[in-house]
């Protein structure tokens, strides 16, 4: 009984290699594949790469085949599945996985600060303070007069001389009813009339008279002064810079030493204080 069990199996067994055989060379591709070679083939080649990937200490000491020996002397641990990636390897300056772990950015590099002006530039004195330059009125800088007496005299206004300057002779004054020295010359001029700068020159005094009114004193320079007598609606005060021709201010009412002579302008030029005769300048 036994031996029947036994050549029944045996029988079996062959038939089942045939057909294992024959199911290999039937394949279409035509290749025949061992799966049992192909498993050891796969052992060996681990083996091989433990042995060539283990470092030449674990060669001498014959543990180039231990497990152990190839963990502890690599610089970072094996990739592993089970291995926690937002722990273990992610972060850890080891391993570096794209799109997972933050690549190091470089430090922007600054800009230089903006160099600060130097002192001479910002105008800093030795205390640091801002230095600003000195802006001198124009009233108050000294002008050099010069009176030319070639150039003349522009006359103050357009009217006719009721009284001629006179210092070696009288003329008569009909307000007064006197004869008298005359040391300046009276033109016929209206009420409102312009008065002009008869040069240039610089107001000196500007004051009230009782027999001239309102009375300006321009300084020309050279030791020539001129004085305007019978002046109202004034435009310029003393310090004044003043061209020729410019306005002065207009002719008013007479004062009462000259009533019946109507309205005037009363006109003096002096030369170191003494008065010369302007009709010869005009």
């Amino acid at each position: 009984m036994i031996g029947s069990s036994v050549f029944v199996l045996a029988a079996l067994t062959m038939t089942g290699l045939y057909m294992r055989q024959e199911d290999s060379h039937s394949q279409d591709d035509g290749y025949v594949v061992d799966f049992t070679a192909l498993e050891d083939s796969t052992d060996e080649k681990l083996d091989e790469l433990a042995q060539n990937t283990a470092p030449k200490s674990s060669w001498n000491s014959g543990d180039a085949g231990s497990g152990k020996a190839l963990e502890d002397d690599l610089d970072y641990m094996p990739y592993d599945e089970e291995l926690d990636l937002g722990t273990t390897l992610v972060g850890s300056g080891q391993v570096e996985i794209p799109g997972v772990t933050e690549q190091k950015k470089e430090p922007e590099a600054e800009e230089p600060a903006e160099k600060a002006p130097a002192e001479d530039e910002m105008g800093a004195g030795a205390g640091g303070e801002e230095q600003l330059p000195t802006i001198v009125p124009e009233a108050e800088v000294a002008r050099e007069l010069h009176f030319d007496g070639e150039n003349g005299l522009v006359r103050p206004v357009n009217g006719e001389v009721l009284l001629h300057y006179s210092m070696d002779s009288s003329v008569y004054f009909k307000t007064l009813d006197q004869y008298t020295r005359n040391p300046a010359v009276v033109f016929q001029a209206d009420e409102g009339t312009d008065v002009s700068a008869c040069a240039a020159g610089q107001v000196v005094s500007v004051y009230e008279d009782s027999k001239i009114g309102q009375a300006v004193t321009l300084d020309l320079g050279d030791g020539y002064q001129v004085t305007y007598g019978q002046l109202g609606d004034l435009q310029v005060a003393e310090g004044d810079y003043v061209e020729a021709g410019q306005t002065l201010a207009s002719v008013s009412a007479p004062t009462k030493y000259y009533v019946e002579e109507g309205s005037n302008l009363y006109f003096r030029l002096t030369k170191d204080g003494n008065a010369v005769n302007p009709e010869e300048l005009f």
